[in-house]
């Protein structure tokens, strides 16, 4: 059973990727049957069949077009499913036998929600960062060291309000200060700094090509999300080893 359980785990969240693929375009364009409408192409409008649904599988056979109109379908989509049928995989073989299982996968899949919806749209939806922070909250009280994490919560916060009301909001949004306070009460105080630190990183390495290539100014604004949460990804999994290496690095 536990050689078997990645490749559920891979299925499940190819599954949870189609899902959420559909869910952050029915949220953004307010479509109806949000959580329960059948999938229809963008284009011809025609529902899907359930072959057309295969997770990945589908939009290889069908070439990345519709089945009916031949209009191409967007690599979002494949990209979304492995994404989420990857990080199922990497997080369920390292805490599948942990008590922490169950909400670290939701944390997970919050956290890739954030991220699809902030990298494809450049911005945050409430209803699925407000969930997001209601459900830290109340993992956070049943977790060892609560206090850790509910100041983690408020320090996430702290930063992002302080750049949104000292710039009148032109360096950050209040979708930011969502995404802090999330961070922090998952990944706890300590671990939300060095993931902080990540993020601006990993956003300067994604930003100086453009700057470079005249693709983008110093004014154009980014995802900050798609910076975040792969960063909370990341010590979510093993905040540990790199508050570890920090402190070696410094010297102590």
């Amino acid at each position: 059973m536990e050689n078997l359980f990645p490749i559920f785990a891979g299925i499940f969240g190819a599954i949870f990727g189609s899902f959420a693929s559909v869910l952050v375009s029915r949220l953004h364009f307010d479509e109806s049957g949000i959580f329960c409408g059948r999938s229809r192409c963008p284009n011809c409008k025609k529902t899907l069949r359930t072959s057309n649904l295969i997770p990945i599988f589908s939009w290889i056979l069908q070439r990345g077009r519709c089945a009916d109109c031949k209009s191409r379908i967007s690599i979002f989509y494949p990209i979304s499913e492995i994404f989420f049928a990857g990080i199922f995989v990497i997080f369920s073989m390292k805490f599948w036998d942990s008590p922490n299982f169950l909400p670290t996968m939701i944390a997970v899949s919050f956290c890739g929600l954030l991220f699809l919806y902030d990298a494809r749209f450049f911005e945050v939806d409430r209803r699925i960062s407000f969930p997001a922070i209601i459900f830290a909250i109340g993992w956070a009280f049943f977790r060892d060291f609560s206090w850790e994490f509910l100041l983690g919560g408020v320090i996430g916060l702290a930063f992002y309000a302080t750049q949104f009301f000292v710039s009148h909001g032109k360096w950050v949004g209040l979708g930011d200060l969502e995404l802090g306070a999330f961070m922090g009460l998952i990944l706890g105080w300590k671990f939300l700094i060095l993931a902080l630190f990540l993020a601006y990183f990993l956003g300067m390495i994604f930003a100086l090509p453009l700057i470079f290539f005249k693709n983008a100014t110093g004014k154009t604004p980014l995802p900050m999300g798609a910076f975040l949460m792969p960063a909370m990804l990341i010590f979510l999994y093993d905040g540990e080893f790199f508050w570890r290496k920090y402190w070696e690095f410094l010297g102590f």
